[in-house]
C-alpha cells in the first residue's frame, strides 16, 4: 500500500487520529467548515499521488476529486505546492507516529528505532516516485525533519530513560539521525547505493545510541524479518 494511501477516511471525510491543533481548537461552524474543507482538498492530495502520481496533477484534479469548487481551493492553498507539502508533512507524520506512538511499555526502544529507520529509508526502494517528491520539493529538508523529529524524539528519549541508549546531546544526535536518513534516501534515489543501505543505517543508528555493533545486527536482522512478516501478510488480507 502506498504511504499517501495507508490513511483511512471515515465516512464525515476526516482522517480519524489526525487531528492538528487548529483542529482541535476549532469552536465555530464556519472554522469547522474550513478545516472539513481543507482534509477534503488534504485527502483528495493523497488520493490522487496514491493513484496517479505527482506529474501532471492538476488543481482542477483535486478540486474535483473533493468535490469543492475549483476557486475554493485558494482559500486553503496558495499553490499546487504548497498542497503537496502538507500532504508530505502529514504522510510521514502518520508512518512514523505509527510505528513509533503504537507500542507497549515491554517493547524494546531499540526494535522501535530500527523498524523507524528501515520503514522511513524504504521509501526510497518501495515508492521512489514518493521519494523523490519528498527530496526534491521546495525546503525538502526542514519539512522533513519537522515532520520525523518529534516522534524521533520520543523514540529516543524512550530507550534514554530506560537505560537502553547512552546518548550524550539529544538534539546532536537527532540532528545527525534526520539529516541522514533524508541524504540516504536521495542517494538511494541517485543510484549510489545496494538494495541492503536501509539496513546498513539502521545498524549504524543503534551503534550511535551505544549498542554493540553485534546486538545492533541481530536487532536489525529481526526487524527486517518481521517488517517482511508484516508486508506477506498484509498481501494475504
Amino acid at each position: 500500500m502506498n504511504i499517501v494511501s495507508r490513511v483511512k477516511i471515515d465516512s464525515s471525510g476526516k482522517n480519524p487520529g489526525v487531528t492538528s491543533e487548529a483542529e482541535g481548537k476549532a469552536a465555530t461552524r464556519t472554522e469547522r467548515q474550513r478545516l472539513r474543507t481543507r482534509r477534503l482538498l488534504l485527502d483528495a492530495g493523497r488520493t490522487l499521488i496514491a493513484a496517479k502520481g505527482v506529474a501532471g496533477l492538476r488543481i482542477q484534479d483535486i478540486t474535483e476529486e473533493a468535490d469543492v469548487a475549483l476557486g475554493s481551493f485558494y482559500n486553503y492553498f496558495q499553490s499546487k505546492e504548497e498542497l503537496l507539502e502538507a500532504v508530505i508533512t502529514e504522510s510521514l507524520s502518520d508512518l512514523t507516529s505509527a510505528i513509533i506512538t503504537n507500542v507497549d511499555d515491554k517493547t524494546d526502544p531499540a526494535e522501535v528505532v530500527a523498524l523507524a529507520n528501515l520503514q522511513v529509508i524504504r521509501l526510497a526502494y518501495d515508492e521512489p516516485d514518493f521519494a523523490r517528491l519528498i527530496v526534491n520539493i521546495g525546503h525538502s529538508e526542514a519539512l522533513f525533519g519537522d515532520a520525523v523529529h518529534p516522534y524521533a524524539r520520543i523514540a529516543v528519549e524512550r530507550g534514554i530513560e530506560s537505560g537502553r541508549f547512552v546518548v550524550g546531546d539529544i538534539e546532536v544526535l537527532l540532528t545527525a539521525v534526520i539529516g541522514g536518513a533524508f541524504a540516504l534516501i536521495r542517494e538511494i534515489l541517485d543510484g549510489r547505493h545496494g538494495t541492503h543501505a536501509h539496513e546498513a543505517f539502521a545498524r549504524h543508528v543503534l551503534a550511535s545510541l551505544g549498542l554493540p555493533a553485534r546486538e545492533a545486527e541481530t536487532i536489525v536482522r529481526a526487524a527486517v524479518g518481521r517488517e517482511r512478516g508484516g508486508a506477506r501478510a498484509s498481501a494475504r488480507g
